[in-house]
């Protein structure tokens, strides 16, 4: 089933049209709002910050909080308006109310080639990755940080983008599907998140026949199946987003962008009691002629769906959880 997706929702801002990723329905603000969290990674070719936003799904008015870096993600805390990012090569908070940063002491890297990019809230704390800045070298790394015990621990060596992930159980067995995007594969492991130790890998999708790369992903409502956002470099009439199920690989679901083919990340939201899925995308460092045929590029779009509630929520992580901060 193929589905056309329709703008809703224009940054206008360049910078923030640049590399729009992560969004998220936000659970534990102070106001009594629906809000979309999402992170600009970067402002620019030339502008190595970014920010969080938050977008009113009522009103369209989108709310920017600059930060001192680039964020690659972003969880919620137990704290209504805190926020954990990372941010660069470290974990910090962010208190939305006060726009103010609060540094955490984990540094998980001093290479500069790299940045954290994806990740996401577990029960036992947080999962989340890095990237070479190039897109070339295997020197990125994903790494649980345990909020139980404030340990830092490698999941993954020698990734190059590490993108989308999802924990999610079978039988007895804890799972995590994973992207490294330029290997166009979406790989499953058994992990063991007491431990922080992965068992071998195999591969759940496989799209290396495809001109563009998997990046960011999302759980379905049902749980069944995973919506991979494709980052296309190239140049295309629409950008892609696939429904993929878990237990067999198979495609079963296509959503297409029109306008803008580097779709980076999708997540599920509510507007007047209609499930939909929205994905984020990007320009990054689009070459002029390729803007004139993508002039959608930046936008944040929405898809129809056939769910009729929205994935649970992620856990919240521990306000308390760093020692130093």
């Amino acid at each position: 089933m193929i589905r056309q997706a329709r703008v809703f929702f224009d940054p206008s801002h360049e910078d923030l049209r640049f590399l729009p990723e992560g969004p998220r329905v936000l659970q534990n603000f102070p106001e009594q709002r629906s809000l979309l969290g999402w992170v600009a990674i970067q402002h620019g070719v030339d502008n190595p910050t970014g920010s969080i936003n938050l977008l009113d799904l009522a009103t369209l008015k989108n709310t920017r909080h600059d930060l001192p870096g680039r964020p690659g993600f972003f969880a919620e805390t137990t704290q209504p308006g805190l926020l954990v990012i990372g941010l660069e090569r470290r974990l910090i908070l962010y208190d939305l109310s006060k726009k103010k940063v609060t540094e955490t002491g984990v540094e998980v890297s001093s290479d500069e080639r790299t940045v954290i990019n994806d990740g996401l809230a577990v029960a036992e704390g947080l999962i989340f990755g890095s990237k070479d800045l190039h897109f070339r070298q295997e020197i990125a790394t994903e790494w649980l940080f345990d909020s139980r015990s404030g340990e830092l621990r490698t999941l993954k060596h020698r990734q190059i983008c590490s993108n989308g992930k999802y924990v999610y159980q079978r039988g007895q067995q804890t799972l995590l599907a994973d992207i490294d995007s330029p290997r166009k594969t979406v790989e499953v492991n058994a992990v063991d998140l007491d431990a922080g130790t992965l068992g071998e890998s195999s591969i759940l999708a496989d799209f290396r026949s495809q001109p563009a790369f998997p990046d960011g992903m999302r759980p379905t409502p049902d749980g069944l199946s995973l919506v991979i956002a494709f980052y296309n470099p190239g140049n295309a009439e629409f950008g892609i987003a696939r429904q993929v199920s878990i237990d067999s690989g198979a495609v079963e679901a296509e959503w297409h962008l029109p306008g803008s083919p580097r779709v980076t990340c999708p997540e599920f939201i509510q507007i007047d009691g209609r499930v939909l899925v929205l994905f984020t995308t990007a320009i990054e460092g689009m070459p002029e002629n390729q803007r004139r045929t993508s002039p959608n590029a930046g936008m944040l779009f929405v898809g129809e769906t056939d769910f009729a509630t929205l994935p649970p929520a992620p856990p919240l992580f521990p306000a308390d959880a760093f020692a130093d901060a």
